[in-house]
């Protein structure tokens, strides 16, 4: 299986780290593009990916799987060039939010086209993909080998095309705003008395600890995340104190409305 990669950003170093994992592509058999040299020689010396500044060299070698690792706004800029290349046997995986399946379809003028939308804790495995493409798609054996390579940095669930934009926020997104709120977390810390560092280590392993037990109970019975809530707040204690706090500032608020402003913002790339 041969297999390319348009970007070598974050994301696709994350899904890259993914498949050198797997026996899916010999390390030869993994072609990167990328603007940045110096990137490229990192994952050359590192994994032995054969790589270039050259977006053709991908699409001439990888004669299977091609994914497109770019922002939005550059894709814009290739697309053309893209198109020039593409054969009618590779399948095209795309991250980029907000590129629907059929622009991406005109864009490139193939039928072959898979949505892919990752998020950042997939470079330590732990990452969850949204996964769309038609019904033709979908019976394409390819199409396997991608749920493969993005289970192999973390879960991936196949879903309709519709909820992709919405699920950009609330996975995609997301790690920024709970980052901030680790970050609030370590500062109020600190102005109680904690050194920096004993703040961010605390922090950052209840924010960490907090989403293990949620995904876990909801994977066992479905247990609300309310639930989970309500047995650490205990009746006139030092948690429902802050919960009070919270909800007078309007954190829950704040957060849906990040969510749906970002949610425009991506019908709008």
């Amino acid at each position: 299986m041969k297999i390319g990669f348009i970007g070598a950003g974050n994301m696709a170093t994350a899904i890259l780290t993914g498949l050198s994992k797997t026996h899916i592509a010999k390390e030869n058999q993994i072609f990167v593009s990328n603007r940045s040299e110096e990137k490229l020689k990192v994952l050359e010396k590192k994994h032995g990916f054969k790589t270039s500044t050259d977006n053709s060299f991908v699409l001439k070698n990888a004669k299977d799987i091609v994914f497109i690792c770019v922002k939005p706004q550059v894709f814009n800029e290739i697309a053309q060039n893209l198109k020039k290349s593409i054969t009618k046997d590779q399948l095209i995986v795309s991250i980029m939010a907000g590129k629907t399946i059929e622009y991406l379809e005109k864009a490139l003028g193939t039928k072959n086209v898979v949505r892919v939308m990752p998020n950042t804790p997939s470079l330590v495995g732990a990452g969850i993909s949204a996964i769309s493409a038609s019904e033709k798609v979908k019976s394409n054996k390819k199409f396997d080998m991608v749920l493969e390579i993005m289970r192999s940095c973390g879960e991936a669930e196949v879903v309709d095309e519709k909820y992709i934009n919405a699920i950009t926020q609330v996975s995609g997104a997301s790690p920024a705003w709970i980052f901030m709120m680790t970050e609030a977390l370590a500062d109020g810390g600190v102005e109680c008395g904690l050194t920096r560092d004993l703040a961010y280590k605390f922090a950052m392993n209840a924010v960490y600890g907090s989403g293990k037990l949620a995904v876990e109970k909801y994977k066992d019975d479905k247990t609300h995340p309310g639930v989970l809530k309500d047995m650490v707040t205990s009746p006139a204690g030092t948690t429902i104190e802050g919960v009070r706090v919270l909800e007078e500032n309007g954190f829950r608020g704040a957060i849906i409305d990040a969510v749906l402003q970002s949610y425009s913002r991506s019908l709008e790339l």
